[in-house]
């Protein structure tokens, strides 16, 4: 007997369903920022930078393009991540001898027949051309300037690594002269007698493999779609690491007839890669897919989740921008009419419970942060207020859940805002009690702000959800 006692009570405890906010949590999807994939396409200022002596200096350019993922963790503010390859340049002009060794000519008066040589550079030109594939981590920062415009900044940290690196040389002469001190004369390009002229020098030079730099980003946004934006602005980086890996001596070598090019030799001091470009691209916004959360086995009523747009019937209402006026006696609760803002606390819920006529609002608005479609803390009791209306007014057939916006941002984006507000506020109703078949979703976007949308505290007002008794049981 006792037996079946004890089992009888632990299948009463397995029967007790979730409590509501135990079901809130396990049906209500949660917004956890916005995430974007970018691809930007650039070109500009892209030089080797170096110092050296005896040489003038000009700088390349170049062209670059970056792939990213970005995370905004709310309106403003993010962390991304990148691939970037990138090609860079420089021109060095050299003008100079550079001296070799003394010896002695046979062929000439014993006590004048000294001779020193030195390799010549006039108008030596040389390329060095390099690339590099980048790896950038940084903090974004993002904002609306209107429905279709937005500003966005970045800083990041830029890990490189050295692809491919060249110098050739493009123009000039590199000839061994003989200078004669006693004659004050100077013999060159005989090549019996080893001074001879050389031209067409190129190869890969020593560069360390990896560098670490700095960069930033300025860009406007123009919103093509809710998910797709065109991107316009201009970025730079600077890589602070030096990339030279050897000083050597001569910059031609006569013995071996070999030119190590600027950037290795005894005249450059440093090697740094550096860049500015103008860029265009694309940003497309990444919308989660919320995956189905199944209700434990010792619930005694399944309530279906409920995900973003697809999974709710809301209705699109093609309706003109109109402005809506409401009163405090619409809503029994205290109203600050100038900026058309709620007081909460002072809800009358025993004159929402008396409505019983279609058309009437039910509860008070419930308000939402920028571009949110989460639910503040401080909602709470007009929710549950609507729920004892509903569950307590079974006659009440059909309530309209209408969800709105403010004008930031695009008609159509806002639209799919207002679309998952309601879907919001339908997960809760529903998982308090409420029958979904009872409840019909609206979204309205921007079309039926309640003011000018002109200073923020009216935007804020405009950003709600309102509920309204929409049919009675005859």
């Amino acid at each position: 007997m006792i037996k079946h006692i004890i089992s009888a009570a632990l299948l009463m405890v397995c029967a007790l369903p979730l409590s509501a906010q135990d079901l809130q949590d396990e049906q209500t999807p949660k917004t956890k920022g916005i995430n974007y994939l970018t691809f930007d396409l650039g070109g500009g200022l892209h030089s080797v930078a170096f110092k050296a002596d005896n040489a003038d200096k000009k700088p390349g350019f170049g062209f670059g393009a970056q792939v990213g993922y970005r995370h905004f963790f709310n309106q403003n503010w993010g962390i991304g991540i990148g691939a970037g390859f990138n090609t860079f340049a420089a021109k060095a002009t050299m003008n100079y001898n550079q001296d070799e060794h003394s010896g002695t000519d046979a062929s000439i008066l014993s006590e004048h027949k000294e001779r020193n040589y030195h390799t010549a550079f006039t108008d030596v030109e040389e390329k060095i051309t390099a690339s590099a594939l980048d790896i950038p981590i940084g903090v974004y920062y993002q904002r609306p300037i209107n429905d279709k415009w937005s500003f966005g900044a970045g800083l990041n940290v830029i890990v490189s690594t050295i692809a491919s690196k060249k110098f050739k040389n493009n123009s000039g002469n590199i000839g061994v002269v003989a200078e004669y001190p006693y004659y004050q004369q100077t013999v060159s390009d005989v090549p019996a007698h080893g001074l001879t002229n050389f031209f067409g020098f190129s190869g890969t030079p020593d560069f360390k493999s990896v560098s670490i730099g700095f960069g930033g980003e300025a860009k406007a946004y123009y919103a093509i779609n809710d998910k797709l934006d065109l991107a316009i602005g201009i970025s730079g980086a600077f890589r602070f690491s030096d990339l030279q890996n050897q000083k050597v001596e001569k910059l031609f070598d006569e013995d071996t007839r070999s030119y190590v090019g600027v950037t290795q030799s005894a005249l450059c001091d440093g090697v740094k890669l550096a860049n500015i470009s103008a860029t265009v691209g694309i940003r497309y916004r990444l919308v989660p897919k919320i995956k189905p959360v199944a209700a434990p086995d010792f619930v005694d009523v399944f309530i279906e989740p409920l995900y973003i747009a697809d999974a709710i019937d809301i209705i699109e209402l093609p309706v003109e921008e109109e402005k809506v006026d409401r009163s405090a006696d619409d809503f029994g609760i205290n109203i600050m009419p100038e900026d058309y803002a709620y007081a909460n606390n002072a809800l009358d819920m025993s004159k929402q419970l008396r409505r019983k006529k279609v058309g009437d609002p039910i509860g008070a608005p419930i308000l939402f942060e920028t571009n949110s479609d989460r639910l503040k803390s401080d909602v709470n009791t007009i929710m549950d207020t609507v729920v004892v209306f509903m569950i307590e007014n079974p006659d009440v057939t059909k309530l309209e859940v209408s969800a709105h916006t403010d004008n930031v941002g695009s008609d159509a984006y806002n639209l799919q805002l207002s679309k998952r507000r309601a879907n919001t506020v339908v997960n809760y109703l529903v998982s308090h009690g409420v029958e979904r078949k009872r409840i019909v979703p609206v979204g309205y976007g921007e079309s039926r702000p309640l003011n000018k949308n002109a200073t923020p505290q009216q935007r804020e007002i405009n950003r709600r959800v309102e509920f309204m008794i929409l049919e009675l049981a005859e």
